[in-house]
């Protein structure tokens, strides 16, 4: 796979974290603790980041997001130090590749897939705090704490049926578990098998439902919502993608829907059938 992170992000990182620390042993502390490998590089403190960030992308395309994220992660989130322009440098050459720093040491666009980035790009435009927070909570967790990404993947589409219902004016249900509430919403919105007319929305329709049943059941049995110890079988990072990209899927087209399809004006009239 091609790397996330290229030469030039990589000397722009080099160049603002150099001059931050100023110190080669600790420079080297921190990028040992962000998970760089390997004896360092020869040069000046720049240049020593720059070639090694460069070296471990080429080796581990897949993990360099998140050892980058690690290892920028205090100076992103403090002051800047010395060198305080060196973030909005960060900032915009990741940017100019379709990446984005958040605080805590994650890296928006590298390793999500097409759905996850919409759905960034549509949060950033309506102000949504609720679901905001679940989506970056899922983002920061998915390599770190599975379990507890898959715990925000449904706590995400928990948080867009809450804001949706309260917007519309429709009472909760009493149990607010996602399957109840994303079958109200469905009901509202157009999304029930019984709205469609076309049978493969029809059936795309059946299958949002076994998405939000089954990233509840994985949260309620393998996530850290009710303890690790019961867990049948160790999460890993790629469990946790498939939960989170599931429920940013659903909730992406249900924010798109929103807007396109108006709800109807009140509980209980008809809503259109959706082609």
């Amino acid at each position: 796979m091609t790397s996330p992170i290229s030469r030039g992000i990589a000397r722009v990182i080099g160049e603002a974290l150099g001059e931050h620390y100023y110190s080669h042993r600790v420079i080297e502390a921190r990028c040992y603790e962000s998970g760089l490998r390997g004896d360092p590089p020869d040069g000046n403190c720049s240049d020593k980041i720059t070639m090694w960030v460069t070296r471990e992308a080429e080796a581990r395309p897949a993990d360099i997001a998140a050892i980058v994220g690690r290892l920028i992660e205090a100076y992103m989130d403090g002051d800047g130090g010395r060198n305080p322009e060196g973030r909005v440098k960060i900032s915009k050459i990741l940017a100019d590749h379709g990446l984005a720093y958040n605080r805590g040491g994650v890296i928006h666009g590298a390793g999500t897939s097409v759905p996850t980035r919409s759905l960034d790009d549509l949060l950033r435009q309506r102000a949504i705090p609720e679901i905001d927070k679940e989506f970056e909570r899922a983002l920061a967790f998915v390599e770190k704490d599975p379990p507890a990404a898959i715990t925000a993947a449904c706590a995400i589409l928990e948080a867009f049926c809450r804001v949706y219902l309260q917007q519309a004016g429709i009472p909760a249900p009493s149990d607010q578990t996602a399957k109840n509430l994303w079958k109200l919403v469905a009901d509202h919105i157009g999304f029930a098998p019984s709205h469609a007319t076309d049978e493969g929305m029809k059936r795309i329709f059946s299958g949002f439902f076994a998405v939000v049943d089954g990233v509840s059941l994985l949260r309620n049995h393998d996530s850290s919502a009710h303890g690790r110890e019961a867990r049948p079988y160790l999460v890993l990072p790629r469990h946790a993608r498939l939960a989170v990209h599931a429920a940013h899927t659903l909730v992406l087209f249900g924010l798109e829907s929103w807007t396109v399809v108006p709800p109807p004006p009140f509980p209980g009239f008809p809503p259109p059938s959706v082609k």
